[in-house]
């Protein structure tokens, strides 16, 4: 059984999400990163979540978001339901987009790690070796702060259901305290592209190349082997510090959801769940603690 996510408002995290099989489901096309555009947009517009940086690789995506009233699980599911219904459509495919293992959602402990994972979404191409510069990507990728508008794509989406004629996608710099998110970032980007191409040089590798990129095939898949049953990493804080408090709360909290499920399994309907609980809050309306005062 997966361990319970705690959903708490005003957290940010990176997102990662695998294809299935680690197949090419998502390699960049015009049609590609217009429905991924707009189902990113739908999400966004449909919980309040706030997009910092987007990056859809061929067979994964890393997102960083900030959740400000804690409606991450229904932007992730209206995320990966829409875009897997339209890329089946598109693709015609009729099996699953996404891996059957848990989304990956990584909180941010501070600022740094903020910056820091912005900047590895913006190099994502780069560090894989595929592209020589961020801005080379020809998928979906943003990191910058500004506003596009995406039309609703014409495959799988019909006038006249929920889904609006036109939205706005929208990428907004985080709020740092020190108020230099921008500097911070392309600082971040420009050391993290130097250090990729230094791999590389070492390697002896050389780039992909945009144009080989478009042309994979979307049945192909990623071959690289990768170790199975690792420990998923639930935060991110590069002050050790910082990874003690965020760690300590998150052992406290499941402790005391285990203890309000098991109570509440034998029936005791009056048993009160940690606050950033979000099933049994949702869809059982089970009773939590109230949010804890800040300091």
């Amino acid at each position: 059984m997966a361990f319970p996510r705690r959903v708490v408002p005003g957290a940010t995290y990176l997102v990662t999400r695998r294809c299935c099989l680690r197949t090419f489901r998502l390699r960049p096309s015009a049609a590609t990163t217009h429905i991924l555009a707009y189902c990113l947009a739908y999400a966004l517009e449909k919980t309040g979540v706030v997009l910092h940086a987007a990056c859809f690789m061929s067979n994964h995506h890393h997102l960083v978001v900030s959740d400000p009233i804690g409606q991450l699980p229904d932007f992730l599911r209206e995320l990966h339901r829409l875009s897997a219904k339209a890329m089946n459509a598109l693709q015609g495919q009729w099996e699953n987009l996404w891996s059957a293992e848990p989304c990956s959602a990584v909180q941010l402990a501070d600022d740094q790690d903020v910056v820091d994972k912005i900047a590895y979404v913006a190099v994502n191409p780069v560090a894989a070796g595929l592209v020589q510069k961020p801005e080379d990507w020809p998928g979906l990728s943003m990191w910058t702060d500004g506003t596009v508008r995406v039309t609703r794509p014409n495959t799988y989406f019909r006038p006249g259901g929920d889904c609006p004629e036109s939205l706005t996608l929208r990428v907004v710099s985080p709020s740092l305290k020190d108020g230099e998110s921008i500097s911070r970032v392309r600082l971040a980007i420009t050391s993290q592209v130097a250090e990729a191409h230094r791999k590389m040089r070492t390697a002896g590798r050389a780039f992909v190349g945009r144009a080989a990129v478009l042309t994979q095939p979307f049945v192909r898949r990623a071959m690289l082997f990768e170790p199975k049953r690792v420990t998923v990493p639930t935060v991110a804080a590069k002050q050790p510090q910082a990874r003690k408090a965020l760690l300590a709360i998150q052992k406290a909290f499941r402790v005391a959801y285990r203890r309000a499920l098991t109570a509440w399994t034998a029936g005791e309907r009056e048993s009160v769940f940690p606050f950033g609980t979000w099933w049994m809050r949702v869809h059982h309306a089970a009773r939590c603690t109230l949010q804890p005062e800040p300091g």
